[in-house]
């Protein structure tokens, strides 16, 4: 063999031993991950919108300055809205003096307190009328037996008689006046729980003048950064109108898109490791921490439709969450929602290889 040709072995060798190696780097590379760069930066963005209508005076933010929870966004005039507080806080006043609940007795509690003393007044004349009646009833019947065996006069015996007639008259009259008095008192407390559904209803608008007043000064809700404002001083705004957003710096999570024969090697609680494509140079730890329930496509403005004849197979894409573990603060002040990300998760095969 000549020298030539043990070059020539010798590189052939050489290239197929390096392919082999790099098949084999791929075939465990393959066998322990599944990745994908069809993958973003993801975070929650907040539209903030009026919750009431007026002229903004002050907005003392700007676009892409980070604002604590509780910092204030932006004010509307609250002229109108103290005004509309002070006139039912006064409502809500006069409803309670009315009713006796400011400390004085009110007129109504005294007709109802009248109908009560009424009502045991009428209870009791019906009681002594009664007793009355039975009375003269049995003086009458003994007048009757009495006449009837001649010991009493005929004149006596009408006496006795109408003594009974008119003492059942009068307990007809006073069981009249029981029924009206009890009638009266059930009337009168039917006014008063139809006042206190009033007071009821005068602090229910009472409460919500107090909130309005309050929502005209709307402010951060958690830690966050401003974007794309679009309010200033002096503008009116209606209610429901978006004038800013607000993306919060923590938490921030991966969405990847992997495909649908990658996916079935996919847990939740596998490792994962992330690469942003504005820090190259660092990767981030994460876990898996949901898969959706369907493929994108299905979530689309205009799904695909398979039923037709002209059929043609495309790979789907199944999202996939995953939250970053312990980012750093300088990093956390630099990541952005919507960056692109390359994403390695650790699905071992039967081999057992993680991360």
């Amino acid at each position: 063999m000549t020298k030539g040709k043990l070059i020539k072995l010798t590189l052939c060798g050489v290239v197929v031993g390096g392919l082999l190696m790099l098949g084999w780097q791929r075939w465990q590379y393959s066998s322990t991950y599944v990745s994908t760069d069809n993958a973003e930066l993801d975070g929650v963005i907040i539209p903030v919108r009026a919750k009431l209508s007026g002229v903004v005076i002050s907005v003392p933010v700007v676009d892409n300055v980070r604002v604590q929870s509780g910092d204030l966004l932006f004010q509307i005039r609250d002229n109108e809205y103290r005004y509309q507080l002070q006139q039912r806080e006064a409502q809500w006043q006069a409803l309670l003096a009315a009713a006796g609940r400011a400390g004085v007795p009110g007129a109504l509690d005294s007709q109802v307190l009248g109908a009560v003393a009424m009502r045991e007044a009428a209870k009791a004349a019906l009681a002594q009328s009664s007793a009355n009646l039975e009375q003269a009833r049995n003086d009458y019947q003994r007048a009757r037996r009495l006449g009837a065996q001649g010991v009493l006069s005929t004149q006596d015996l009408e006496v006795a008689k109408a003594r009974f007639d008119a003492l059942s008259h009068a307990q007809g009259v006073a069981r009249s006046n029981a029924q009206a008095a009890a009638q009266s008192t059930l009337a009168n407390k039917a006014e008063l729980k139809v006042q206190d559904y009033r007071i009821a209803a005068a602090q229910a608008e009472l409460e919500q003048s107090r909130i309005q007043l309050n929502d005209t000064r709307q402010t951060a809700p958690m830690r966050s950064i401003v974007s794309k404002k679009e309010v200033e001083p002096g503008q009116f705004v209606v209610a429901g109108q978006k004038l800013m957003s607000l993306i919060a710096t923590d938490p921030l999570w991966i969405t990847a898109n992997f495909k649908e024969t990658q996916v079935g090697r996919v847990r939740v609680g596998q490792n994962a490791r992330v690469t942003v494509d504005a820090f190259p140079g660092h990767a981030f730890d994460g876990v898996v921490e949901s898969l959706a329930p369907a493929t994108g496509a299905k979530f689309s403005l205009l799904p695909q439709e398979n039923a037709t004849g002209n059929f043609t197979k495309v790979v789907q894409r199944v999202q996939v969450r995953i939250a970053l573990n312990d980012v750093p603060d300088d990093y956390k002040a630099l990541l952005s929602p919507g960056m692109s990300a390359f994403v390695e998760v650790a699905a071992p095969d039967d081999a057992g290889h993680t991360l």
